[in-house]
Parts: C-alpha cells; sequence; structure tokens
C-alpha cells in the first residue's frame, strides 16, 4: 500500500506542476499578444470614429444632426422608460 500511496502523490504532484506550466504559459502569451496590439494601437492610430445616427431622413441627412427625432420614437422611448421603472 505504501507503493501506491507514494506513486498516487508524484502523479499528483507532476499534474500540479504540468498544469501550473501550462496556465504559466498561456497568461504569458495573453500579456505578450496585449502588449503587442497595444504597441501597435500605439504605432499607428486611428482617427477618432464619431458614432453616426442610424436613423436618416429621405434626404440622407442625419436626423441627430439636424436635432429632430420623430414624435412616434420619443413616445415609445419614454414608455419603455416608464414601463422598466414601474418594474422595479
Amino acid at each position: 500500500m505504501h507503493t501506491d500511496v507514494t506513486s498516487l502523490l508524484f502523479e499528483a504532484a507532476n499534474l500540479l506542476v504540468v498544469g501550473m506550466v501550462v496556465v504559466f504559459l498561456f497568461l504569458s502569451l495573453l500579456i505578450g499578444a496585449v502588449t503587442g496590439i497595444a504597441w501597435l494601437c500605439a504605432k499607428f492610430p486611428q482617427e477618432d470614429v464619431t458614432l453616426q445616427a442610424t436613423l436618416e431622413t429621405k434626404s440622407g441627412t442625419s436626423l441627430v444632426h439636424q436635432g429632430e427625432i420623430p414624435q412616434p420614437v420619443i413616445t415609445a422611448i419614454a414608455a419603455a422608460i416608464r414601463r422598466y421603472r414601474s418594474q422595479r
């Protein structure tokens, strides 16, 4: 029985070491990838991307830029907010 326990403990220690090495290598690779991406983003910066409205009028101009949102949309949003607040 003594050899069985010893071999089981050796196997458990071996599994522990292999698992820790795999986790360490994976995290090191992840840190390297994030650092590389951060370096690339700093080296090649993009222009600021502004959020554009998806609602457009027939003329193709954005409703947000014109400052007008259709009344049914405002009513629907207000009703949704009221219903959400009443559920709490």
